[in-house]
């Protein structure tokens, strides 16, 4: 076989079946902890919220699908506010402990970063420290309704970092040590007291259920949808034929014929397992077509460009495609190819050579080329 010119590209496309555009489960566990700073809201108005406020949390997480999810959370807070007297304002404290069960609706659980929306209830045990009025200084058990916002982070296949606010409406006055029975500033009118905090801290996933089929769908695909038909060698020359300059391929076949190898390559067959970048048995007889070459072309160097299909945000789609190119350039190394003559680089969903608006069009996009350098 005659040697490669720095005009040789070789596109392996890897035909993805089950390329899920987030790592998800359709139910887990997960349990979270983190840090809290509450603030008094709408409170006695003779009085305002303090700044030196602090708390924890730890929660038990029990998502029943994709979207759905039941949280326990235990949360102690410390508040406080200040009110006025004829010698000045004084300070009041509070120390409240609450036990929330929220019922939380994740809007994109298959992006990395997933936003969600909650609502629930806590029973709650607080108890004021020289408040205004001083037989509000006793201990007091009550209930509260809650509403929440917030985003899960994913930083890992079973670590989230979590980011949420937080509002809250007790179910009597007493909170700030004032009960004042003509304010009427709660949720709905009520007259009690509110506050909010702002949660930071991290979840952990520690099991799951059967891999999601929700975030491994296409726009239009049911989970029950019939198997497409496989695309043919014929459909991929076809396709990608469409897509290339008509000059660079008149070049290369018919100004030098005498290389058949300048032309460019489309191997079918690549493929991972469903929601991990792990080479099925499949693709290994493909790609050794790819070592075959490049051990009979010693001086040849290439850059594995990795690439993928639309679905999923732009961030996660670079992440995927580089780590899809690693596991090749893995693959060559383990097969007697010099790591130095090899470099890894991905590109997302950048360069598309098919229609991203068809699902055969995306399964030729979710490829990895190998270019000279």
């Amino acid at each position: 076989m005659e040697k490669l010119n720095k005009l040789l590209l070789l596109y392996v496309v890897l035909i993805i079946t089950n390329n899920a555009p987030a790592q998800l489960s359709e139910s887990s566990w997960a349990f979270g902890f983190g840090g809290t700073y509450p603030r008094f809201m709408s409170i006695w108005s003779n009085s305002y919220s303090g700044t030196e406020n602090y708390g924890a949390y730890v929660s038990l997480q029990r998502n029943f699908s994709e979207n759905v999810a039941l949280r326990f959370l235990g949360n102690y807070n410390y508040l406080e506010s200040f009110y006025n007297t004829t010698s000045g304002y004084q300070k009041e404290s509070v120390s409240l402990i609450s036990t929330s069960l929220d019922l939380l609706y994740y809007l994109v659980p298959c992006d990395p970063v997933s936003p969600y929306f909650g609502a629930g209830f806590a029973g709650i045990y607080f108890k004021p420290k020289n408040a205004s009025e001083p037989e509000l200084n006793d201990n007091f058990l009550e209930y509260q309704m809650n509403l929440r916002a917030g985003a899960e982070w994913r930083i890992s296949e079973n670590w989230r970092v979590i980011s949420e606010a937080g509002y809250f409406t007790p179910s009597s006055n007493k909170l700030d040590g004032e009960n004042d029975t003509h304010e009427h500033k709660g949720l709905f009118g009520t007259n009690c007291d509110t506050y909010m905090n702002f949660n930071l801290g991290v979840l952990y996933y520690f099991s799951k259920g059967k891999p999601s089929q929700k975030c491994d769908l296409y726009t239009g695909v049911t989970v029950n949808a019939q198997p497409l038909n496989p695309l043919t060698i014929q459909d991929v020359e076809k396709i990608v034929k469409d897509n290339l300059p008509k000059e660079v391929i008149k070049e290369i076949i018919v100004e030098n014929p005498i290389t058949a190898m300048e032309k460019k390559w489309v191997l079918v067959g690549v493929n991972f397992d469903f929601n991990s970048a792990v080479l099925t048995k499949e693709s290994f007889s493909i790609l050794l077509n790819a070592v075959q070459v490049l051990t009979q072309n010693p001086d040849l160097k290439i850059e594995i460009q990795g690439y993928t299909d639309s679905m999923g945000s732009e961030t996660y789609n670079l992440n995927l495609s580089e780590r899809r190119a690693k596991i090749v350039m893995d693959y060559l190394v383990a097969n007697g190819i010099s790591k130095k003559r090899l470099e890894v680089k991905g590109f997302g969903e950048s360069n598309p050579i098919a229609d991203n608006k068809t699902i055969e069009g995306r399964s030729l996009n979710r490829r990895i080329e190998f270019k000279t350098k």
